[in-house]
């Protein structure tokens, strides 16, 4: 007969060794979530910040008196309004630039002109290489109508003739006017490189190239090219 003492362990015991052998695949699993049940969403990814367009600097003592609106447009932080601003005061420069020079047909003229024009075409140069392609267009075209109506005035300056005027001073002027258009040439090169990259940019860029205003400027440099070839 056992005792009291041995029954009572057996009892207490009894329950561990049980649990001990239970089955595996009766033991509790951890919870799992719903499967209906929304996951979490992943972070958009952050964009990149604009890049800074840096704009070359403008030397205030090259901005003549009547241009300093412009120029103050032109420091504007607004990005298109900056540069369309420095398109009209390359302009506003070039003109007030080259108004007291005493234009005849010879290289003094060629020569005063091109340095005195060297602010406004480092303005339409930089805006050509840092703008969107309608106002890359509006400045390539600017600079083209520049050096053809520079060329356009110094060829006014050669001297007119009579209809009487005898042979000599009429071979004599067409030697002018030659050596004049040979002087002249890298004018001419400029304005129908700036011309054609117009009509390059439009043909690159249809979705802009119908704005009024630029496809005013490609339709302008479209003839300007005719017309070089046609005069060769």
């Amino acid at each position: 007969m056992r005792t009291p003492s041995i029954l009572l362990s057996l009892t207490l015991f009894a329950p561990v060794a049980l649990a001990d052998h239970t089955p595996a695949g009766a033991r509790a699993t951890p919870p799992t979530a719903p499967t209906g049940a929304p996951r979490p969403r992943a972070a958009a990814p952050i964009a990149p910040p604009a890049p800074v367009v840096q704009l070359a600097p403008i030397d205030p003592a090259t901005v003549p008196e009547a241009c300093q609106p412009l120029a103050r447009q032109a420091a504007t932080p607004a990005l298109a309004l900056a540069l369309s601003a420095r398109i009209s005061l390359a302009s506003c420069m070039a003109e007030r630039a080259v108004a007291p020079i005493a234009l005849c047909d010879c290289g003094e003229s060629i020569a005063a002109i091109d340095e005195a024009l060297v602010p406004a075409i480092v303005l339409l140069d930089d805006v050509v290489a840092k703008a969107d392609p309608a106002t890359q267009m509006i400045a390539d075209h600017t600079e083209g109508e520049l050096y053809a109506g520079l060329s356009v005035k110094l060829l006014a300056t050669l001297p007119k003739l009579s209809p009487d005027a005898a042979e000599a001073e009429v071979n004599l002027r067409d030697l002018r006017k030659q050596t004049l258009e040979a002087q002249l040439a890298p004018w001419r090169e400029s304005a129908m490189t700036s011309f054609q990259h117009v009509v390059e940019l439009a043909k690159a860029n249809p979705e802009v190239a119908g704005r009024p205003v630029v496809a005013a400027a490609v339709r302008d440099s479209e003839q300007r090219l005719a017309s070089d070839v046609a005069a060769k």
